[in-house]
C-alpha cells in the first residue's frame, strides 16, 4: 500500500527532504520558536472550525450560541478555552520568534523577503485577535469593537470610509458582525495560509540562519536531533495551553448592551499598550497614538533588513538595532502594565457611554434635584424638580414662539446670566405662570384647562378678535389632546396587527432586540445644530440619544430603571429624570420597539379619522403613568406609523414631545426623521 501511494504521490521523497534537511551545527533550542508558532496556528485552525459548527453570526443568536457551546456541547468549554487562550499563546510565540530572528540577525541577506512576510504574518495574527473580539456579542465584544471603530474613524482623510467599511451600516449591528465574521473565518485564514506557504518555501530555499558564530562540526539532519527539541517544546506549550483551557473559563460577559454606561471597555493584553497610549494623546492628537506611532513601528519592521544591511549578525555588533528593539519593547511593556493599573480614558470609550457616565454622575450622586436648590431667582414654579421645571419652560417658550435667549440674553453661550431680571419678558413670564395657575384653580377646580397655548398660539400677545376667514373657511381638523373612541374605526388590536404586518410580520419584528442609528442635529433658535447624533435602543426598555454639538455633547438616556439628561451651556448641564419626565423616557424606550406598544400603554383607544400631511390617518391613543399619554398616527392605507406625540404633565400644561417618521424599510423599525419637543 505504501509503495502504491509513493508511486502516485512521491510522499517518501517529500518526507525524506523534510526530515533529513541538514541543519547547521549548533542549532539549539532557540530555533524551536517557528515550529511552536506553526503548531499553535494549527490548534487555532482546528478549534476555530469546530466552534464554527455551532456558532451563529447574528446579534440575536451569537451570544446564545457561545453559551450553548460552553454549557451544552461535550467538551465545549475546553474547546472554546483552547481557542481563546490559544490567541494569547500564539501572539507570545510569534513575538518571541520575531525577537529571536531580530536578535540573531536572521533577517539579513538573502532572507529579507522572508522577514517581510513574517511581519505580515504577525499583523494577520493580530487581525485574527481583533476580528475575534466581536464574535461572542457580549459587553466586551460590543464596546471593544466600538473603540476600534472610533479609532478607525480618527484616521485622517479616509477615517469615515474605513469606519463605514468596517461597520457596514449606520451603527454597530448585524452587518458589522457578519463582516467581521467573514474576515475572521475566510479572508484572514486565506491570507494566513498563502503567506505561511510562502514563508516555509523561502525558509526551505535559503535554510535556517544557524548560530551567530559558526560551530565546528558536520551538519545534522532535522530528524531526529532537532525534531526532538521541537516535539518537547510543543508538548510543553500544549500542556500549558490545555491547563489554561481546563482550569479557567474563557470569559463571557453579559450580552451586549449599547445603553449600559457602567461597562468600561478593556482590550486584551496584547492591545493594552495602544489603549494606554490614547490617554497621552487626547482629542485631536488621538491619531498620533492610533495611526502615527503604530504606523512608524510597523514601517520600521518592514524596512529593517533594508536599513541594516551590514553582514554582522552578533548583537554586540548591532547596538542601534538591538537598542531600538529594547526601547520599543520596554515602552510597550510599560504601557501595558500602566493600562492594567489605571482606569481607562474616556477617549477610548464609546461616546455614548461617555455621555451616559457624565449624566449618571449627576443623577445618582444625589436624589431628585429641586429647583430651589439650583436656581438663584425662582419665584413661582417652586416645589418641583429641575427636569419638570425645564419641561415647563419649554412648554411656555413653544406656546409663544420664543426661544430661551428671548428671555435670557446670551442663552446658548457662556455669557448668559440666568438669574438676571433685566429682560421684562422674563418678569411677564412669571406673571403668566401665576395667572394660568390662578385661572385653573379658581374656575376649573385646579384642572389644567387653560394654558399659555389656549390664547397665544405662537403669538406674543393673546388672540383677541375672531378671524372671519377662518370662521367661514373649511373647519380645521384639530383634535383635542384626549380623544374618545371614533365611529367605524378598527380596534386597537387590529391597528397594531396591521402595523406589524406592514413592518414585515410580527415574528420578524419581535426578533429585533437592538436598534442603532445616526443623523444630523437641526438647530432651533440659539441651541443645537451643526452636529451629529447617535441613537441606541435595546429591548425591552433601554434607550440613549447622544448629540455631538459644537459646544459639547448632549445626551438623554434611560437604562430601564433610571434616566438622565445632559446638555452643554444650559442653566443646569446635567440632571436626573424624575416623575413625568422619567415616565416619558421609559415610554420612549419601550415604543422604540413596535411589538411593545400594547404592553407599554394602557386604555388603548382609536379616535376619529383625521388628516396628517395630506393623508388620512387613524389616531391610536394610550395612557402612561401619572397622567401622561401618547397619540400615535397611522396611515390608513399602509398601516405605517407617521407620527407619535407623547404628553407629559407640568405645572402649566401638558408638554408635548413629537416624533415624525419616514424612510420606512420592510422588516425594520421606524426611522425617526424629525423629533420635536416642547422644551
Amino acid at each position: 500500500m505504501r509503495d502504491w501511494l509513493d508511486h502516485r504521490t512521491g510522499f517518501r521523497g517529500i518526507l525524506k527532504d523534510l526530515l533529513e534537511e541538514p541543519l547547521p551545527s549548533g542549532t539549539g533550542w532557540w530555533f524551536v520558536t517557528g515550529s511552536i508558532v506553526m503548531f499553535l496556528l494549527t490548534v487555532q485552525l482546528v478549534t476555530g472550525v469546530l466552534l464554527a459548527i455551532f456558532y451563529s453570526p447574528s446579534p440575536d443568536h451569537a451570544y446564545d450560541s457561545i453559551r450553548f457551546i460552553m454549557e451544552r456541547v461535550t467538551f465545549g468549554r475546553v474547546l472554546r478555552g483552547l481557542h481563546f487562550f490559544g490567541a494569547s499563546f500564539i501572539v507570545i510565540a510569534a513575538v518571541v520568534h520575531m525577537l529571536r530572528v531580530m536578535a540573531l540577525g536572521s533577517y539579513k541577506k538573502p532572507r529579507e523577503l522572508n522577514w517581510v512576510i513574517g511581519v505580515l504574518l504577525l499583523l494577520i495574527i493580530l487581525g485574527f485577535a481583533l476580528t475575534g473580539y466581536l464574535l461572542p456579542w457580549d459587553q466586551k465584544a460590543y464596546w471593544a469593537t466600538t473603540v476600534t471603530l472610533n479609532i478607525a474613524r480618527s484616521t485622517p482623510l479616509v477615517g469615515n470610509f474605513v469606519s463605514g467599511l468596517l461597520r457596514g451600516g449606520t451603527g454597530l449591528g448585524a452587518l458589522t458582525l457578519m463582516r467581521w465574521y467573514a474576515a475572521h473565518v475566510f479572508l484572514l485564514p486565506a491570507s494566513l495560509i498563502a503567506f505561511t506557504v510562502a514563508h516555509i518555501y523561502l525558509l526551505r530555499r535559503h535554510g535556517i540562519s544557524g548560530p551567530v558564530k559558526p560551530v565546528a562540526g558536520p551538519a545534522t539532519p532535522f530528524y531526529p536531533y532537532h525534531a526532538i527539541k521541537d516535539t518537547i517544546s510543543i508538548a510543553v506549550v500544549f500542556a500549558l495551553l490545555l491547563t489554561c483551557a481546563v482550569a479557567f473559563n474563557a470569559p463571557l460577559d453579559n450580552v451586549a448592551d449599547p445603553t449600559d454606561a457602567t461597562y468600561v471597555p478593556r482590550p486584551e493584553w496584547y492591545f493594552m499598550s495602544l489603549f494606554e497610549l490614547l490617554k497621552h494623546f487626547p482629542g485631536r492628537l488621538e491619531p498620533i497614538a492610533t495611526i502615527v506611532i503604530p504606523g512608524l513601528v510597523v514601517a520600521l519592521l518592514f524596512l529593517l533588513p533594508f536599513i541594516d544591511t551590514r553582514p554582522e549578525r552578533a548583537p554586540r555588533q548591532r547596538p542601534v538595532v538591538i537598542g531600538s528593539f529594547i526601547f520599543v519593547f520596554a515602552m510597550i511593556t510599560l504601557l501595558t502594565v500602566q493600562g492594567f493599573r489605571t482606569t481607562p480614558s474616556p477617549a477610548a470609550q464609546s461616546p455614548q457611554a461617555i455621555a451616559q457616565g457624565r449624566a449618571r454622575a449627576a443623577g445618582q450622586t444625589r436624589g431628585p434635584v429641586m429647583v430651589e436648590d439650583v436656581f438663584k431667582n425662582v419665584q413661582v414654579l417652586k416645589g418641583i424638580t429641575v427636569d419638570e421645571f425645564m419641561g415647563t419652560m419649554g412648554l411656555m417658550s413653544s406656546s409663544l414662539g420664543l426661544c430661551c435667549n428671548d428671555c435670557h440674553p446670551g442663552a446658548g453661550t457662556d455669557k448668559v446670566v440666568w438669574e438676571s431680571d433685566e429682560n421684562p419678558r422674563k418678569v411677564r413670564a412669571r406673571e403668566m405662570a401665576s395667572m394660568v395657575q390662578a385661572i385653573n384653580r379658581d374656575n376649573f377646580n385646579g384642572q389644567q384647562v387653560v394654558t399659555c397655548w389656549t390664547c397665544h398660539r405662537l403669538r406674543l400677545t393673546p388672540v383677541q378678535t375672531p378671524v372671519l376667514d377662518r370662521f367661514y373657511a373649511e373647519a380645521e381638523s384639530e383634535l383635542d389632546d384626549q380623544v374618545s373612541k371614533g365611529e367605524g374605526v378598527p380596534s386597537p388590536a387590529q391597528m397594531l396587527d396591521k402595523y406589524l404586518q406592514a413592518l414585515g410580520g410580527a415574528d420578524k419584528v419581535m426578533g429585533i432586540n437592538t436598534i442603532t442609528g445616526t443623523g444630523k442635529v437641526v438647530a432651533f433658535g440659539s441651541f443645537g445644530g451643526g452636529g451629529n447624533f447617535e441613537y441606541f435602543a435595546q429591548a425591552p426598555d433601554k434607550r440613549a440619544m447622544l448629540s455631538h454639538l459644537p459646544d459639547g455633547e448632549s445626551s438623554r438616556t434611560f437604562d430601564g430603571r433610571t434616566g438622565w439628561f445632559a446638555i452643554p451651556l444650559a442653566v443646569v448641564p446635567k440632571y436626573p429624570l424624575t416623575g413625568g419626565e422619567l415616565d416619558g423616557a421609559r415610554i420612549d424606550a419601550q415604543l422604540a420597539f413596535p411589538a411593545n406598544i400594547a404592553h407599554a400603554l394602557s386604555g388603548l383607544r382609536v379616535g376619529p379619522v383625521t388628516e396628517l400631511n395630506g393623508k388620512f390617518v387613524y389616531l391610536l391613543q394610550g395612557n402612561g403613568a401619572r397622567g401622561s399619554f401618547v397619540s400615535m398616527y397611522f396611515d390608513m392605507d399602509s398601516g405605517l406609523l407617521l407620527r407619535t406625540i407623547r404628553y407629559t404633565p407640568s405645572k402649566i400644561g401638558k408638554v408635548p414631545t413629537q416624533v415624525d417618521y419616514e424612510n420606512w424599510r420592510v422588516v425594520l423599525t421606524p426611522r425617526p426623521a424629525l423629533a420635536q419637543a416642547g422644551r
